[in-house]
C-alpha cells in the first residue's frame, strides 16, 4: 500500500514538473509572426487659454463629439471688451493729434516762406537805404521765430506718430486678447477631459478641455533590430488591449523609424554590440472610438 502511495506521489510530482516546464518555457512563435507590446496613441489637443480669465461658457462635456472649427470654450470678455474700446478711442485721438500736427507743420512752412520773402525784400531795400537796419532786424527775428515754430511743429508730429504707434500696439493687444476669449477646436474628435466648470478662473496655459481624434489612432511599439528588417511598410498587424480582451483590431504598418533608439541589451563584455530598437507605428482601423491613448497593447505582425 505504501509502495503504491509513494508511486502515485512520485508520478504526480513528475506530472506537475512536466506541466510547469511546459508552461514556463515560452512557445516559439511561427516564422511569419512577430509579437510584441506597445501603447495606443492618438492625435490630441489641449485647449488652454492664453490669458487669465473666468470661464463664461463650456459647450461640451466629456464624451461629447466636437467638430473642427466649433467653439468649445468662451471666456468672460466684459473687461477685455472695455479695454479694447478704450484702446480704440485712444487710437482715434492719437490719429487726430497726428492730423493736427501735420496741419501745424503746413502752417509753419507757410510762415517760414512769408518771413523769408520779407527778410529778402528788406535786405535789398536796406542796401539801397530805403529801409532802416531796425526794419531788417525785425524781419530777421520774425524769420527765426518761424523756423523755430516749424521745428516745434516737426517735433510735435514725431510725438504724434509715436503716440499713434503706441496706441495701435495697445489696440492690437486688446484685439488679440478679445479673440483669445474664444477657444476653438482645431480638429474633429471626442472630448476626453473637462478640467474646469463655468465660473472658475483658468490661468494661461492651463488645460480646460482635452480633445482626441479617435479616427486617427495608432499603436506604437519598439522592435529589436534583429527583427525589424522583417517588417515592411504596408504589412498587416493585429492589436489587442488588456481592457478589451474579446476585441481584436486590424492595423497597417505606416511608419518605421530609420534610426535606432534605446538598446534592449547592453555591451557587457568586449566584442558584443548593443541590440537597439526601432520605433514602428501601426495605423488602426477603429471606427468605434473605443481605444484610448495610453492603453497597453499587444501587437502581432503578420510577415509576408
Amino acid at each position: 500500500m505504501r509502495i503504491r502511495k509513494s508511486l502515485f506521489i512520485a508520478v504526480s510530482i513528475a506530472f506537475l514538473f512536466i506541466v510547469s516546464i511546459a508552461y514556463l518555457v515560452p512557445k516559439k512563435a511561427p516564422n511569419n509572426i512577430i509579437q510584441t507590446t506597445g501603447v495606443i496613441e492618438a492625435r490630441e489637443v489641449n485647449l488652454s487659454p492664453k490669458i487669465n480669465e473666468r470661464i463664461k461658457e463650456l459647450r461640451f462635456e466629456e464624451g461629447d463629439f466636437i467638430k473642427e472649427g466649433e467653439i468649445a470654450v468662451i471666456l468672460d470678455d466684459e473687461k477685455i471688451k472695455a479695454e479694447y474700446e478704450r484702446a480704440q478711442a485712444n487710437l482715434d485721438i492719437a490719429k487726430a493729434n497726428l492730423l493736427n500736427a501735420r496741419a501745424e507743420i503746413e502752417k509753419a512752412k507757410v510762415k517760414v516762406e512769408d518771413t523769408k520773402r520779407d527778410l529778402t525784400r528788406l535786405s535789398k531795400l536796406l542796401e539801397k537805404n530805403l529801409v532802416s537796419q531796425n526794419d531788417k532786424d525785425k524781419a530777421k527775428t520774425n524769420y527765426d521765430l518761424a523756423i523755430a515754430d516749424l521745428n516745434k511743429a516737426a517735433a510735435q508730429q514725431m510725438l504724434a506718430r509715436a503716440s499713434v504707434k503706441e496706441s495701435q500696439a495697445v489696440m492690437n493687444l486688446a484685439k488679440t486678447n478679445l479673440k483669445d476669449t474664444i477657444l476653438i477646436s482645431t480638429f474633429s474628435g471626442t472630448v476626453t477631459l473637462k478640467a474646469f466648470e463655468p465660473g472658475e478662473i483658468a490661468t494661461a496655459g492651463t488645460t480646460i478641455l482635452t480633445i482626441i481624434d479617435t479616427q486617427n489612432i495608432w499603436a506604437r511599439t519598439d522592435i529589436e533590430e534583429t527583427e525589424v528588417s522583417r517588417i515592411k511598410l504596408g504589412d498587416s498587424a493585429t492589436v489587442r488591449v488588456d481592457s478589451l480582451p474579446k476585441e481584436e483590431f486590424k492595423g497597417t504598418v505606416v511608419e518605421i523609424n530609420s534610426e535606432g533608439g534605446f538598446a534592449t541589451q547592453r555591451d557587457v563584455r568586449r566584442g558584443r554590440q548593443d541590440i537597439k530598437t526601432f520605433r514602428v507605428k501601426i495605423k488602426i482601423d477603429e471606427p468605434k472610438g473605443i481605444l484610448k491613448p495610453g492603453m497597453s497593447a499587444t501587437v502581432t505582425f503578420s510577415i509576408k
